[in-house]
């Protein structure tokens, strides 16, 4: 007798081994856009940091900066929006910025 055809055994191992390929594949690809996620924040960050920098040195904010190297101070996103250094599309929820002196160097960091 000849059968021509897949078995009912054939058909669930098939079934099973692209249940497994299909699931691997999706943790990969949900790790993927978690990284890349991670990357747009750190770069936002960033942007967001210097910005507070340059803020700083703007020549209308010499007794800010010298408060800021002094003392410390905090920025918020909204200062940097409203003085146009950085786009409202930039920053997906308003953030304070630390700015100090640290080792004879200024720093700003967001505070989290």
């Amino acid at each position: 007798m000849n059968k021509k055809g897949f078995t009912l055994i054939e058909l669930l191992c098939t079934i099973a081994i692209m249940g497994i390929i299909a699931t691997i594949a999706s943790i990969n690809l949900v790790k993927i856009y978690q990284n890349k996620n991670n990357e747009k924040v750190q770069i936002q960050n960033n942007i967001i940091e210097t910005a507070a920098c340059i803020y700083i040195e703007l020549q209308e904010n010499t007794s800010l900066k010298d408060n800021c190297l002094t003392n410390g101070c905090d920025i918020s996103t909204n200062t940097l929006i409203t003085n146009g250094l950085i786009d409202e599309k930039d920053v997906d929820n308003p953030k304070i910025i630390h700015i100090f002196k640290e080792n004879n160097t200024k720093q700003c960091k967001i505070k989290e």
